[in-house]
């Protein structure tokens, strides 16, 4: 009983020095160029392609919680849409997809450092359009997450990024994003920065497909 109380006692006290459940939820505007873009049946040679991208949206929403070594959950989505032509057939292209990230927070403001660490699974639920005929692309690629954000001392205004990488079956994906954030006292705040990504698809739905969206962003967040 003496040892049960001492255990109930230590872990009470560990949950009332961690943080509670906090939620970061954002929303915003993408608007990349698009570069190195091509495309082909698999096994054939690839075509380039010229493509303006379009601005899409982004949304993201995260769930941190004090429970040791279970991971903390996030979730984001982008739309990566772009059109043009493939030679002289008009084409459109259409990347967008969601990361499941399941991460750990390393650092949480510790010396004004935030870091956090995980994996990612990247779910691809797109199309190619080539000359009005059109190619569903959908794949599922893992990737490993990596975050850091350092708030100046005295402020609410945070600078760092996030750099997401990896793939498999010859695919490889680059995702990195710089941001500038300011939180007012009131749980809203404003980010901004540069996002470039980098998709190079081998065998997706039997579409080889290469595409690199970089451009700046825009958007609003609530924390609490």
């Amino acid at each position: 009983m003496k040892k049960a109380l001492l255990l109930s006692t230590l872990l009470f006290a560990g949950a009332a020095n961690a943080d509670f459940l906090g939620v970061t939820a954002e929303a915003g505007a993408f608007s990349p160029d698009v570069s190195d873009a091509k495309y082909a049946t698999h096994g054939n040679v690839s075509s380039p392609m010229d493509l303006d991208g379009k601005t899409g949206a982004y949304f993201g929403i995260a769930l941190d919680h004090p429970i040791p070594l279970i991971p903390n959950i996030r979730l984001q989505h982008v739309s990566l849409k772009a059109d043009g032509s493939m030679g002289s057939a008009p084409a459109k292209l259409d990347l967008s997809n969601t990361d499941y990230t399941l991460y750990y927070r390393f650092l949480d403001g510790l010396f004004w450092l935030d870091f956090d660490a995980g994996v990612s699974l990247r779910k691809i639920d797109g199309s190619a359009t080539i000359s009005g005929s059109k190619h569903d692309l959908s794949d599922t690629q893992p990737l490993g997450y990596a975050s850091a954000f350092v708030t100046l001392p005295g402020t609410s205004l945070s600078f760092g990024g996030e750099v997401k990488a990896g793939g498999y079956g010859g695919t490889s994906i680059t995702d990195t994003t710089l941001k500038v954030k300011y939180e007012t006292p009131f749980f809203v705040g404003l980010e901004g920065g540069y996002r470039a990504i980098s998709m190079d698809l081998n065998d997706i739905d039997n579409r080889d497909v290469k595409a690199d969206f970089k451009g700046a962003f825009i958007g609003a967040f609530v924390h609490f």
